[in-house]
């Protein structure tokens, strides 16, 4: 038996400090939101490099952002401060995160190979810092209180400022570019721009959190029983399975909406348009998702949300090249899709740290939400690097100055179409398996709480 002190008790916050401390993920959504739907598209149409080399690019810079994230999470969980572990993160992961993510934007003068390996690079160098500030930033929200509820309240809020400012990035980009006529020149500008931006949301909550945090106390487990621990804890691979899944439907769409709008739809001038759309009206679904789980268990909504999605997508997939109009509401409509995404297995995360600490002992919000991010980002660097090849293997033709809509080959459009529908479909179906084998209910969380505020922890 081990008596720990960390968990957090039942404490409840005003709506502005919630609204203020939720501030903090505009440092995360803004730059998360111009990578999924830009990246791999900036770097073939803008930059000019081959999908093949573009997506090798993303994969590798993937792949290193996905292996730093338990070694930076447990970390995390090993800092000892006077300004607490999470607290630190935030105030030294600021300005590195705005550098990184303006280096990413600029287009080099370099032969193709070159500019694969800067944006590798540059990917690298942003990815190091992002993973710290996202990493020590959702973890704070276990560390704040242990209510169930306010859980979801407060992930509801962190969420409507991840879609909110999602959809702020598509506007910047679409207000910026009549200004802006060079695409070149418009990235340059937006990388700068956002850059500075985004060091200022971690400095704020450094400040607002000041004696908000539980005590708990620095880790003692060593990195090799800290990885054991974490990944022998079964709902955790649940929660994985739904979470990867769902997240990585989120990544691919967003990747192939600008593709399908330029090729299929033939509407390049308004591809921003159903992103903002749908990041829109997924703003708008939040507190349906917020009430939802409070209503049900969070996996039952989970499930629900993901059914209703995937119709959606089929559908998008099969309309016509004509049916722009129809494609603005079915846009629209998996906003409800997209919200339940971000909503539900983030909240999630939380009961899982109890769980664990219940059987350790220990609290490792850190290792958890590393882990977490891992294998999101493994999963998606594969689907996006898959969609890359695909492209280069259907032969698709990158713009150039003189041609900067090309007629894509029949099999390119029906590649963009299949990771526009069918790939999302089995994704999110694969994620509803694992959504209905989650074991913590609203019930059985209720009870680890009440083992661990009674002292009651078992090794």
């Amino acid at each position: 038996m081990k008596e720990e002190t960390g968990l957090a008790g039942k404490v409840r916050f005003s709506a502005g400090w919630k609204i203020l401390f939720s501030a903090g993920d505009i440092s995360i959504s803004v730059p998360l939101a111009i990578l999924m739907f830009f990246q791999l598209f900036f770097m073939t149409d803008i930059a000019g490099l081959r999908p093949d080399y573009a997506a090798w690019a993303v994969m590798i810079g993937r792949l290193w952002d996905a292996v730093n994230d338990p070694w930076f999470g447990i970390l995390s969980d090993r800092i000892k401060s006077r300004w607490g572990r999470r607290r630190t993160i935030m105030l030294f992961g600021a300005v590195p995160i705005g550098v990184g993510f303006a280096l990413m934007w600029q287009v080099p003068p370099f032969d193709p190979l070159g500019l694969a390996a800067y944006y590798t690079l540059t990917f690298i160098i942003f990815n190091t810092a992002f993973t710290f500030i996202r990493i020590g930033y959702y973890a704070m929200v276990p560390e704040l209180t242990s209510d169930y509820d306010e859980r979801i309240s407060i992930n509801g809020y962190l969420m409507a400022y991840s879609i909110s400012g999602s959809l702020g990035a598509i506007i910047l980009i679409t207000l910026l570019r009549g200004f802006f006529p060079d695409p070149v020149q418009l990235f340059m500008i937006i990388g700068i721009s956002l850059g500075l931006l985004v060091i200022l949301p971690p400095l704020l909550v450094f400040f607002l959190t000041k004696g908000k945090l539980s005590e708990t106390t620095a880790s003692d487990l060593s990195m090799a029983e800290s990885i054991r621990a974490t990944l022998s804890n079964k709902p955790f691979w649940r929660l994985i399975g739904l979470y990867t899944m769902s997240w990585t439907t989120v990544s691919v769409i967003a990747a192939a909406l600008v593709y399908f709008a330029n090729y299929y739809l033939r509407v390049p001038d308004q591809a921003n348009y159903f992103v903002l759309a749908a990041q829109g009206s997924a703003l708008l679904f939040v507190p349906l998702w917020v009430w939802a789980s409070k209503k049900l268990d969070k996996s039952r909504a989970f499930i629900i949300g993901s059914l209703s999605w995937l119709v959606i997508l089929l559908s998008i997939s099969s309309l016509g090249s004509h049916q722009v109009g129809l494609a603005y509401l079915l846009a629209a409509l998996s906003g409800a899709g997209i919200a339940c995404a971000y909503v539900l297995p983030w909240s999630m995360i939380p009961d899982v740290v109890e769980f664990d600490q219940l059987r350790t002992g220990e609290r490792r919000e850190g290792s958890y939400y590393a882990f977490a991010s891992f294998f999101q980002k493994m999963a998606a660097g594969i689907a996006i690097w898959a969609m890359g090849q695909a492209l280069a293997f259907a032969n698709y033709i990158t713009p150039s100055a003189a041609d900067p809509l090309p007629l894509q080959p029949v099999e390119a459009v029906q590649a963009i179409r299949i990771f526009m529908g069918p790939v999302p479909a089995v994704l999110l179906i694969v994620a509803v398996l694992f959504a209905w084998r989650y074991p913590l209910t609203r019930e059985k969380h209720q009870l680890i709480c009440d083992e661990l505020a009674g002292g009651r922890v078992e090794e």
